[in-house]
């Protein structure tokens, strides 16, 4: 292909990487008021899809190709060049999201030192119990405290968590080599398969119903039994995030995304389940 050509894959490439940038950005920052951090680094992430593109429209057939017709590869350079912004990112909007988790946190705890003081005035006197009750209806108390219809922080953070395990009991665990393929006659050499969570029997399953009875009580929850609940979740994300360690190491080297996002999603729903957990004995 022509160098003309080429050069207009790259900048088609950038046009595009800047639309995805700017369609992300915008809504983040005016619309849903993230921070200018937090939305850049989200824009970033996003960006990087269609940079990824662009690199392997470089590289396919008919853009370069060596002296057998087979096709050349973008350097492996350009390709970690566009991921590490990326990866720098991603970095970036999970420390931003323990910090809005611990803010919700501190607010909890706050407010119930602050509903302990205003009962403490009802006892003595101070106040008469309808001023009591108008008080700590206006401080506007944790959803978690208050029974609720209306999610908290720690309820939505531990969703996205189970969101993650999800989607990763159906993405790729391992890559998986076939080793013995004498029942299938006609085929030669050494297949290979990714292998999804559903794939890997009672371990995949048991992470999968882990991680779902987890989210059940933050819909069904009895006032009077949220301490313990929350304590539950705690303990049923630390099974599943164990049953998860333990395939990741024996995948070895055959690691697949799938335990990645599955491990992700048990670290942010034990965060949340902590500190939802730490509110409510404050």
């Amino acid at each position: 292909m022509s160098q003309p050509a080429t050069l207009s894959m790259i900048l088609f490439a950038i046009l595009i990487s800047l639309v995805c940038f700017i369609a992300v950005l915008l809504p983040l920052r005016f619309s849903v008021k993230a921070s200018w951090l937090t939305a850049i680094a989200a824009s970033v992430v996003v960006t990087t899809i269609p940079s990824i593109f662009g690199i392997r429209m470089l590289s396919a057939p008919g853009v370069q190709a060596g002296s057998r017709g087979n096709v050349i590869a973008a350097p492996r350079a350009i390709v970690w060049l566009f991921l590490l912004p990326a990866v720098v990112s991603i970095i970036v909007l999970l420390v931003q999201f323990l910090r809005w988790l611990l803010v919700a946190g501190d607010n909890a705890a706050v407010n119930t030192a602050e509903r302990s003081r205003i009962l403490k005035m009802v006892e003595d006197g101070k106040i008469k119990t309808e001023e009591g009750t108008e008080l700590l209806d206006a401080m506007g108390r944790s959803n978690a405290l208050r029974g609720q219809g209306a999610f908290s922080r720690l309820d939505i953070a531990i969703l996205c968590g189970v969101g993650l395990v999800i989607l990763g009991f159906f993405l790729p665990w391992a890559h998986i080599m076939v080793t013995d393929i004498s029942g299938f006659p006609g085929i030669s050499g050494q297949p290979s398969a990714y292998q999804a969570g559903y794939h890997v029997g009672t371990i995949g399953w048991a992470v999968l119903v882990i991680a779902v009875v987890s989210a059940i009580p933050i819909f069904v929850t009895p006032k009077d039994l949220l301490y313990k609940i929350s304590m539950l979740q705690v303990f049923l994300t630390l099974v599943g995030g164990v049953l998860v360690v333990s395939v990741l190491v024996r995948a070895g080297g055959h690691l697949g995304v799938g335990l990645i996002f599955c491990l992700a999603g048990f670290v942010v729903e034990l965060v949340g389940s902590a500190v939802k957990l730490k509110s409510l004995a404050a």
